[in-house]
């Protein structure tokens, strides 16, 4: 059976990448988004407190989609970063616990070459609507509910 990331690597087109330039940095600004599988080892690593139940609406102020996406995800501290921003790295990277959009995304990706149903987000996020990732959300409300 696909794994979401290779999924998501077939419908994007995008790789793993790693690049530590001004541009990616900047991205930290608002956290990446994890797929269902992301965000239950973030929580099964001790990172629950950082993480907060969300809505993705890009495809509603889009006009993509009728409706939010619920999910969790990783919150925006006060200095207006992602919470695991730190030294200008993300703490997760070495710890191979980075979420998927931060571990596919590049600076290459501009407004300009942008296509909704290729697009990082819109494909982590269709991932908290597929059924058979219902086990896995099921147990992220449990654990984030202790």
């Amino acid at each position: 059976m696909e794994k979401a990331l290779q999924r998501i690597i077939r419908k994007t087109g995008r790789k793993p990448v790693s690049c530590k330039c001004e541009k990616c940095r900047n991205q930290c600004r608002t956290p990446c988004l994890g797929t269902p599988d992301d965000i239950l080892r973030l929580i099964e690593a001790g990172y629950r407190n950082r993480l907060a139940p969300t809505l993705w609406g890009v495809g509603l102020v889009m006009g993509r989609l009728p409706y939010m996406v619920p999910m969790v995800q990783a919150i925006r501290e006060d200095n207006g970063f992602c919470t695991f921003y730190h030294n200008g790295l993300c703490e997760l990277h070495d710890l191979g616990l980075k979420p998927t959009e931060g571990r596919l995304s590049h600076h290459t990706i501009t407004m300009e070459n942008f296509k909704f149903g290729k697009s990082l987000s819109w494909n982590v996020a269709r991932e908290w609507l597929d059924e058979t990732n219902r086990p896995t959300i099921d147990r992220i409300t449990f654990l984030m509910a202790k």
